[in-house]
């Protein structure tokens, strides 16, 4: 399904931004096909048919065992979110490849993209394989044209530059990953999940032709133990901007893993706020996320740690399933504004703090396990009890774990949003072996910002 260029808004960015945006689409897809034999179609990721659409062309161009594709999951559903587009390359002879328009940032007044695309390999078209007979014709037309916008052609098999850094924080070296580091970066995603090669990401989005808003390792002497990847948004974060947030220019932080030998070292929190700090140098002052609200130590990172805040939240976001997705992989979409006063508490360590539920005396908690006990009613503040160990559960007992998703779900959908009167989840708490979301009414977190 493919829609008119007159048609691609997107009412969470800003205007200005948006005009640009489809002023450059429009010119791709207009001018590639009069003078060349290949043609640019924008698919509508708002049509029923987006899913299929999607996953039949990624079939087409080899998945899930092409290198060069981003897993499917994320094109689907953040990609398109966060400003990105997916087009479709043509010519005479059918499909010919594939090409992701990613935000890259902004240089001035104008937008800045990445239009990074793949080519189908198959035996009866050899040339496909070799993308520069493409190369020089979309440059010589993206390049003669008047666009608002700047945009990067990017092959993924180009010669690519991968500049290490090193700041050392704590007892790690933070910085970005050499060349030797990102088959590191690639193995981890692979322990961690235990997902096939469909569901990586390919190493050349660390790469400075590519031009990721974040990309982090964490070492420990010469061995990777943690890495971050994360990507530059244009708006779509509605809840955000009816509040007052600028949101035209944000990270989306996408991937996260760290060595489970450190999984309470700190280190997930040493990453974040690396990232923090580089996008608050960079002018940016809103990240985003995705995660599952049921895992209670990513909560506690989030929300206890981080200061961050969930007021989006998506049931069965992701059409996948692995060792930590076993039944629907709902998802809050989460906040860190670490230039408020709410948020910048998380930039620092500082003390522990305690995490009794006794702190909030006066909560309503919604539920006791499976057992729903209330409504918000109003409260200034809410606990939602979650399962202990999330994983766990999934691994042994899928039948609980579908009864914990389904209710937690309808709570979820019940009380998230930033308008005044629905909550924020912004805090975690146990009482003995039983743990809680802790939400407080949206106008007292953002009033407080």
């Amino acid at each position: 399904m493919l829609r008119d260029c007159s048609m691609l808004s997107n009412p969470g960015v800003d205007r200005r931004v948006q005009m640009n945006n489809l002023e450059a689409l429009c010119m791709i897809r207009q001018d590639l096909s009069p003078r060349a034999s290949w043609h640019v179609d924008l698919i509508d990721h708002h049509a029923p048919s987006w899913p299929n659409e999607l996953a039949s062309l990624w079939h087409h161009l080899g998945a899930p065992h092409n290198p060069e594709l981003l897993p499917d999951h994320f094109v689907q559903t953040t990609f398109v979110k966060m400003g990105g587009r997916v087009l479709r390359l043509r010519d005479e002879r059918g499909l010919r490849g594939a090409a992701l328009l990613f935000p890259r940032g902004t240089e001035g007044s104008r937008s800045s993209y990445t239009l990074r695309y793949t080519l189908a390999r198959t035996d009866s078209d050899a040339d496909a394989s070799e993308p520069a007979h493409i190369t020089p014709r979309l440059s010589e037309i993206l390049g003669s044209q008047q666009i608002a916008p700047s945009i990067t052609l990017h092959h993924p098999s180009r010669a690519r530059s991968y500049y290490s850094t090193d700041q050392r924080i704590g007892e790690f070296s933070i910085g970005a990953p050499g060349p030797e580091e990102v088959a590191a970066i690639r193995a981890m995603h692979m322990q961690i999940w235990g997902t096939g090669p469909g569901g990586l990401y390919p190493d050349d989005l660390h790469s400075a032709e590519f031009g990721p808003a974040t990309s982090l390792v964490a070492r420990v002497g010469s061995r990777v133990v943690g890495f971050l990847l994360g990507f530059y948004r244009f708006g779509g974060l509605e809840g955000l901007e009816r509040a007052g947030m600028d949101t035209s220019l944000c990270i989306e932080s996408q991937v996260m893993g760290v060595d489970p030998g450190l999984r309470r070292a700190g280190l997930a929190a040493t990453l974040k706020r690396a990232q923090a700090s580089d996008a608050l140098a960079k002018g940016i002052e809103v990240i985003h996320w995705t995660a599952d609200p049921l895992q209670f130590a990513n909560a506690t990172l989030n929300f206890h740690k981080l200061r961050a805040v969930a007021g989006e939240f998506y049931p069965a976001y992701y059409p996948f399933k692995n060792q930590l997705n076993r039944v629907s992989a709902s998802r809050f979409g989460i906040t860190w504004m670490p230039n408020t006063a709410w948020g910048r508490a998380g930039m620092l360590e500082g003390p522990r703090r305690d995490r009794s539920l006794a702190r909030f005396p006066d909560c309503a908690i919604l539920n006791a396990g499976l057992t729903r006990l209330r409504t918000a009613d109003g409260a200034a503040q809410i606990a939602i009890e979650i399962p202990a160990d999330w994983t766990a559960l999934q691994a042994e007992d899928l039948d609980a774990s579908v009864a914990w998703r389904s209710l937690t779900d309808t709570i979820f959908a019940e009380v998230i949003g930033y308008t005044p009167g629905r909550y924020l989840i912004a805090d975690v708490a146990s009482a003995g072996n039983r743990h809680y979301l802790i939400g407080y009414r949206s106008e007292l977190v953002l009033a407080g910002g």
